[in-house]
């Protein structure tokens, strides 16, 4: 009777927050897609919220009249009324494509105790009872949209219900009365249960449902320098096999925020259902995370003599690059040196189907530590370009990666105060500052990884993991 159809909605959305969309709306970084199966899991749950919540709620009152032979018009009021008893014999969750999700509560049972009271002229008469209400059935359809702020929305566009019997025990001050005409109270109020049950509906989905969705974040604070916007930038879109949600999935810069001067590319989701729930991150969420962590000069490295193992046969001294650079060592003689290496500009991840790689330019400017603190000063700049190739796992919260190389690094020599040198017999030194301080420090952030938009206290497994054309796809289940 009083069931409560939207709470299984409310988890349907929880397990959105997380296919081409609308002409005009824009590419997502990440498209949530919920199956039949992961829809099936939220009815599971949105059962048990509903039975939790009924154990709980304080029904409306109801108050109405009737006639009693020679007394006339009665009026009473049902008050104080808590339901003792829920039975829940059927439940389902429907995709309708074009529509929305339809909610349904079938052959219901619940039974409710309460206060009565009558009144007739100055007579007030009071006491308890027992109503019981069987066959509820319910049918609530519902609009899923997205407001401007980027939350999901939802809306009841239609609701209808019916109850098949409804009984009632009366006891109290002459209670042997009413009981006589127990049928015709109960046919009294089986319209006004009827009635009150879709208005239960639309008003708790006003008063309850859209003030909490209007309460979900759309931003996360990843560490102290980044963040990450998932708000929608298009409504869910219903198909009879799924639930497709886009979601921004741009990362911003915790101090600053600027436009990203590129778009994210199309994503064409495969037809895929066997799992609960999909996911496809395309590499836009990557390359914006890319730039944030560039602008927040994040890739810059330093490196120093001290990072160099002691048994390595070339220290960042000027000494041991008298072989390579024999005027370094003649103008500087006995002096440390110091690299600092940052991006040319932010690097970028290209996804190909099964591959994901990257090539990076890099800027290496070598100082040398002039003696007694007295500051340092520039020697030289080199570009240096490798081929890089990253592996993506994938566990039950997170995006995680490791990076390796495609190819050695490739030296060019763009400025000098020290005169020209052969920078090929620098390349080897430098390759190894690569594999031994730069990548490891490029991993220990890609370790890190990226969350999954998942509700709080959600997990997955049974992973299919895929890499496609502009973005990655993974299958799992829910729990």
């Amino acid at each position: 009777m009083m069931a409560r159809p939207y709470y299984m909605v409310v988890a349907l959305l929880l397990l959105a927050e997380f296919t081409r969309f609308g002409e005009g709306t824009p590419n997502p970084g990440f498209v949530a897609r919920i199956t039949g199966k992961g829809l099936e899991y939220a009815r599971q749950y949105g059962e048990a919220t509903l039975k939790n919540e009924l154990s709980t709620t304080k029904l409306p009152d109801l108050s109405g009249s009737y006639g009693i032979g020679w007394l006339g018009s009665v009026n009473y009021v049902f008050s104080g009324m808590r339901i003792h008893r829920f039975l829940l014999q059927d439940s389902q969750l429907s995709l309708h494509p074009g529509q929305g999700i339809k909610a349904s509560l079938s052959d219901n049972y619940v039974s409710v105790g309460g206060n009565w009271k009558v009144k007739k002229s100055f007579i007030t008469l009071h006491g308890t009872f027992d109503l019981s209400v069987d066959g509820i059935s319910i049918l609530v359809s519902l609009n899923l949209g997205k407001d401007q702020s980027g939350r999901p929305t939802v809306s009841v566009i239609h609701c209808h219900n019916s109850i098949s019997h409804v009984s009632i025990e009366i006891s109290g001050h002459i209670s042997w009365i009413l009981n006589l005409f127990h049928e015709r109270i109960e046919n009294n109020i089986k319209p006004i249960l009827e009635q009150k049950i879709c208005e239960m509906v639309r008003k708790s989905a006003i008063s309850r449902l859209e003030p909490y969705l209007r309460t979900l974040p759309v931003t996360l604070m990843l560490d102290q320098i980044a963040g990450i916007d998932y708000s929608l930038v298009g409504a869910p879109q219903v198909t009879s096999q799924g639930l497709d949600t886009p979601f921004k999935g741009e990362f911003f810069g915790r101090n600053w925020n600027t436009s990203v001067p590129f778009d994210a590319p199309p994503i064409t989701l495969p037809q895929k259902h066997d799992h609960m729930i999909y996911f496809a991150v395309s590499e836009y969420a990557f390359n914006t995370a890319s730039r944030v962590y560039y602008q927040a000069g994040q890739m810059k490295f330093t490196i120093q003599n001290k990072h160099i193992p002691l048994d390595f046969p070339i220290q960042l001294h000027t000494s041991s690059f008298w072989a390579i650079i024999p005027q370094l060592a003649m103008l500087y003689p006995n002096m440390e040196l110091e690299l600092e290496t940052s991006p040319e500009s932010a690097p970028f991840l290209t996804f190909t189907p099964g591959n994901v790689t990257f090539m990076p330019v890099m800027d290496i400017q070598a100082f040398v530590l002039l003696p007694n603190s007295a500051g340092r000063k520039s020697l030289f700049q080199i570009r240096a370009s490798t081929n890089i190739s990253i592996t993506i796992n994938v566990n039950s919260t997170r995006i995680t990666g490791s990076l390796t190389t495609g190819s050695d690094l490739k030296l060019e020599l763009k400025h000098s105060n020290i005169g020209f040198f052969n920078v090929n017999l620098m390349e080897s030194i430098f390759n190894y500052y690569a594999l031994h301080t730069v990548y490891p420090s490029l991993n220990a952030k890609l370790e890190e990884g990226i969350p999954l938009p998942l509700p709080r206290d959600t997990y997955l497994n049974s992973l299919e993991f895929q890499i496609h054309e502009n973005f990655l796809f993974l299958g799992a289940n829910v729990d």
